[in-house]
């Protein structure tokens, strides 16, 4: 699987390349060449597999050669190592609770994914890759402890002072290690804004590689299209519930 650039200025690149760079050189977002469909089997057999299992079948085309069998099995297997209740709300509605993971938001799918193929690409590189991401609240929340003792990787993220919860100024703050949370005296447009600059800065790029966990980044959207199996997987239209 390759990705191009949606700006179309770049060269295509595998998904490593996409994952570390986050974003084009040509400022465009990385798009996967094709859209893999899922076969009538697969979708038949969602009721008897894992969520790992599921995990790995969806997002192995994605990643391609980049990332063994084994390694990604296990990459995929602790990313949805958490509950995703379909809860009824009415008849035939439900409501697919993405809340359970180690921050308490959806984002903590993408996270995980993303911080656990960017580690497994960083071995054995001499410099280290820093993440950095400006957030709202629940995307640093969720970034900080995905890549929490993630070897190879720092993470700097960037919060809007007095405009995220304590509980996540907290899930932001008091991990240490590899996570360093700076307080930006605006709003998330500010912080966002210092990202862009960092990234544009090409002596700072050069000294330390950069990237982004924001929504930008192929490891981090991606991961997503699964909360749609998780929810088919337990979907009984024939139940009494339903």
């Amino acid at each position: 699987m390759l990705y191009y650039s949606l700006s179309r200025q770049s060269p295509p690149v595998d998904f490593r390349a996409a994952t570390i760079a986050g974003q084009a050189p040509d400022g465009g977002l990385y798009f996967p060449e094709a859209i893999p469909q899922f076969s009538a089997d697969f979708l038949q057999s969602l009721s008897a597999r894992s969520r790992a299992d599921i995990a790995y079948t969806v997002m192995q085309p994605y990643v391609g050669t980049t990332i063994p069998e084994a390694d990604l099995r296990r990459i995929c297997a602790e990313t949805v190592d958490f509950d995703f209740p379909l809860v009824p709300v009415a008849e035939r509605i439900g409501a697919l609770e993405l809340f359970h993971g180690p921050t308490l938001a959806f984002k903590d799918v993408g996270a995980r994914f993303m911080s656990r193929c960017l580690g497994y690409f960083s071995r054995g590189e001499t410099k280290s890759v820093t993440v950095l991401v400006a957030t709202s609240g629940d995307t640093g929340g969720a970034v900080a402890h995905g890549f929490l003792g993630v070897p190879g990787v720092e993470v700097v993220i960037l919060y809007p002072a007095g405009r995220v919860s304590p509980l996540q100024e907290l899930q932001l703050t008091t991990l240490g290690h590899n996570i360093t949370a700076l307080e930006v005296q605006g709003n998330f447009d500010d912080c966002q804004r210092l990202v862009k600059q960092a990234f544009r800065d090409e002596e700072l790029t050069r000294r330390c590689p950069l990237t982004s966990a924001n929504s930008i980044n192929v490891a981090r959207w991606l991961p997503q299209q699964l909360y749609y199996l998780f929810a088919l997987q337990q979907w009984q239209p024939a139940a009494p519930r339903w």
